[in-house]
């Protein structure tokens, strides 16, 4: 339980996927950029859509919404990331809109369902409320399985 409630007085940064709001831990982010210039890559992953020169570092870039939902969100325009460090190494998470930073305190937050939408629970630390708008609490850690974390990060 100490984990969970360490996630409790953290500061989140919350986005949009569709129609949901979702929220990840700012502690991970390293910044927000505006998609550009994808370079695909042959032969990967529905969810990876390239990579992405950000100052000169490539960056492995993937499309959440196809990765949790397995569909493309509806009239995504795909112009938002969310750069994150994963084990060491910085990983584009394309969203639909990125909106702010908020804190959750402990009564804003309920533990995470069994599924929400056919989300996996593995990723899933609880739902927030906030502005009567159910937000889904990520750990972005665990978007991705340790196989699916080497596979598109083997390209840099």
């Amino acid at each position: 339980m100490a984990k969970s409630e360490n996630h409790l007085n953290e500061q989140y940064i919350t986005f949009t996927i569709g129609d949901e709001d979702y929220a990840i831990s700012i502690a991970n982010v390293e910044e927000i950029v505006k998609v550009t210039n994808l370079i695909k890559v042959p032969k990967s992953q529905d969810y990876y859509v390239g990579l992405m020169d950000i100052r000169g570092k490539v960056v492995n870039m993937i499309d959440l919404s196809k990765k949790i939902v397995n569909k493309k969100a509806h009239d995504s325009q795909m112009n938002r990331a969310i750069i994150v460090k994963i084990d060491g190494k910085s990983l584009g998470v394309i969203v639909d809109k990125v909106s702010h930073v908020v804190r959750f305190s402990p009564d804003q937050i309920d533990p995470p369902p069994p599924s929400v939408k056919g989300m996996s629970s593995r990723y899933i630390i609880g739902v927030a409320k906030k502005d009567n708008k159910f937000i889904i609490l990520m750990d972005i850690e665990k978007i991705l399985t340790s196989e699916e974390l080497a596979e598109v990060t083997a390209t840099t």
